[in-house]
């Protein structure tokens, strides 16, 4: 199900989180501004962010 090191690890500690922190996770990702030209560089750059984002809990 999942395809990298980093989507198992997101998955990971986003399970311990309470709803209302989830919750948090989703808006978050919700706010990642969509850049159309290039997929790889969006996906690189979001990862990176909910990396940073999880690591301060």
């Amino acid at each position: 199900m999942y395809t990298t090191n980093l989507d198992s690890e997101i998955f990971t500690k986003v399970q311990r989180l309470n709803k209302e922190q989830k919750n948090e996770v989703l808006d978050y990702l919700e706010t990642i501004p969509k850049v159309s030209h290039s997929t790889r560089l969006y996906r690189r750059k979001a990862m990176k962010q909910i990396r940073e984002a999880l690591k301060g809990n």
